[in-house]
């Protein structure tokens, strides 16, 4: 159970209230999961009286959705919104200056995305069910975004012939956000996560440029 405790009670602020409130339930679903949030528990933790939270938010369901979209804007604003202002530690990533933009811009968005998941595992996990479980995954703006630059990339002059683009987006996806689960079980320290989180954004790199099977002559599969 969350062990957070509840919040002072809040002056009149409706926007204020309201992010309280997200910041209540994104703290329960992370630690407790979906089960465990009500609209009255959120509104206990965030320090709003519970007639207050039925006015921004009518059910459990429109909480959850609300939460979710937040941290869609959350990795949307760490992982491709804070691009120009990141600095990329380049002493734990390969030097890729000699290289197309496009790939450079690759090396810095796995390592601000595996930075990011490493750091939010529980709401990261949450999300990614969430978004995987829509019928429509593109009307979330980040895993949107995210395809987008997936394709990007397929169709740029490095790309290899017949990725099939929503595959390969999902399949890094759940890496990502799977990572953080061994990296729990291993690091011990916050300076061995940093150090996971970036073990896993470098091999997402390696893996895009050079794949992890060397093969000179791939039709040599088929002689005898």
């Amino acid at each position: 159970m969350s062990n957070t405790k509840p919040r002072e009670r809040r002056r009149r602020d409706p926007e204020g209230t309201r992010n309280a409130i997200l910041d209540a339930a994104q703290s329960i679903l992370a630690e407790d999961g979906a089960e465990a949030l009500s609209v009255s528990r959120v509104a206990s933790l965030a320090g709003v009286n519970r007639g207050t939270a039925y006015q921004h938010f009518l059910a459990k369901e429109d909480l959850i959705e609300a939460t979710m979209e937040r941290v869609s804007h959350q990795l949307l604003e760490a992982v491709f919104e804070e691009e120009e202002d990141h600095v990329v530690d380049e002493s734990v990533q390969p030097d890729l200056h000699h290289l197309p933009d496009v790939i450079q811009r690759m090396g810095g968005f796995a390592m601000r995305m595996a930075m990011y998941t490493v750091e939010n595992p529980d709401i990261s996990r949450i999300w990614l069910f969430d978004v995987l479980a829509k019928k429509n995954p593109t009307e979330d703006v980040f895993y949107k975004r995210f395809l987008q630059a997936i394709e990007r990339l397929a169709k740029s002059d490095m790309g290899a012939p017949d990725i099939d683009i929503e595959a390969l987006a999902v399949l890094m996806l759940s890496g990502f956000f799977l990572w953080p689960v061994w990296v729990d079980s291993h690091a011990k320290t916050k300076k061995m996560r940093k150090e996971m989180a970036q073990r896993f954004g470098n091999e997402v790199l390696r893996l895009t440029l050079h794949g992890f099977m060397d093969i000179p002559d791939p039709k040599a599969l088929g002689s005898k």
